[in-house]
């Protein structure tokens, strides 16, 4: 269990720095397209939680004695990848307009295919899961709990700048509005 431990924490890293470089070229595809990236005033926050909790993540692997319960391990690691697929599938949903700033390209349609039918931000679902599941899988209650509680702050300011600029700029508000009365087109 620790190797797989340790092995998730290292895929976590390289996973999110593949991400990085993803981000990179889709941010200057959609500004070649008449889209900008919108000054958030939490970016360096959000990219701080992450850093941050991944370093401890590594030291926590790499430098301490862990000890696991076969049960809780597993079930956290199926929880680890379900945020994974949550991930993944609104990366892939969004294609050259996914980015880890939020980007605004006028006038273009909200997608409204995959996790997007039912779920208005399946990244951040996603990533709530990793945050909270994988410091779980070696019961370490307290970084998933601080780490959690800090993304949930993040989050709430991001989620309400990014609804409002898609409003603005995009037909978000009218998706968000039949999403919520469950028709999800």
């Amino acid at each position: 269990m620790e190797l797989i431990f340790k092995g998730l924490v290292v895929f976590t890293i390289i996973q999110r720095l593949l991400e990085l470089i993803l981000a990179k070229k889709n941010e200057a595809y959609i500004i070649s397209q008449g889209g900008q990236v919108l000054p958030e005033k939490n970016y360096i926050f959000m990219v701080l939680l992450h850093t941050s909790w991944l370093l401890s993540l590594t030291y926590l692997a790499f430098f301490t004695e862990l000890t696991f319960s076969p049960i809780s391990a597993v079930f956290f690691i199926l929880l680890f990848f379900c945020g994974q697929s949550f991930r993944l599938s609104a990366i892939f949903t969004l294609g050259k307009r996914w980015s880890t700033r939020v980007m605004i390209l006028p006038e273009a349609p909200v997608i409204k295919s995959g996790l997007f039918k039912v779920i208005r931000h399946p990244n951040y679902v996603g990533v709530v899961l990793e945050i909270a599941a994988l410091p779980l899988v070696a019961g370490f209650w307290e970084v998933a709990a601080v780490f959690s509680l800090l993304n949930a702050v993040i989050l709430y300011f991001r989620i309400k700048f990014e609804e409002q600029m898609l409003s603005k700029h995009n037909d978000y508000s009218i998706y968000k509005e039949n999403l919520l009365r469950g028709e999800g087109k």
